[in-house]
């Protein structure tokens, strides 16, 4: 039995053993025979050679993204401390944007905090942010208290 191919910019397109048969008679008439072995995506040199194309690169997941709890909206409170809870709850009246991230967290109708959120870390930062500038927690101390709050450790 023949294989036959219809080859374009030297590469094998379609393989058949009856392009007649699977094929339009125009695009059937577009097959020449090829050597038994010759699959789709071969390709054939100026000397006439086929070769198999070359492997695929092995699929390596990208580094997967940190996984973080949800946590229900009390929880969430009780990742801050006593006095960043206190400050936040007075800064609250001052500034639009912690207004309404904490609105959003004590609407009765959240269920839980996706910690892993974009927009959860950047409450958290907003948060952290008015934190430091209200002496409540020390620059230094930014990175770890983040890391703590969005990861769910309660202290």
């Amino acid at each position: 039995m023949s294989n036959y191919a219809r080859i374009k910019s030297n590469v094998a397109v379609d393989v058949s053993t009856d392009p007649a048969s699977q094929f339009h008679p125009a695009i059937a008439a577009e097959f020449e025979t090829v050597p038994n072995e010759v699959k789709r995506g071969w390709r054939i040199d100026e000397d006439g050679n086929w070769s198999a194309p070359p492997a695929p690169e092995p699929f390596e997941p990208a580094e997967p993204e940190l996984q973080r709890p949800k946590v229900g909206p009390v929880e969430f409170k009780l990742l801050f401390t006593s006095a960043e809870r206190l400050m936040l709850k007075e800064l609250r009246n001052t500034d639009a944007a912690l207004a309404d991230f904490f609105e959003i967290i004590e609407d009765p109708r959240l269920q839980y905090v996706d910690l892993s959120l974009g927009s959860t870390a950047a409450g958290v930062d907003h948060c952290l942010s008015l934190l430091i500038n209200a002496e409540i927690i020390a620059e230094s101390e930014a990175d770890t208290r983040r890391e703590q709050i969005l990861s769910g450790t309660l202290l």
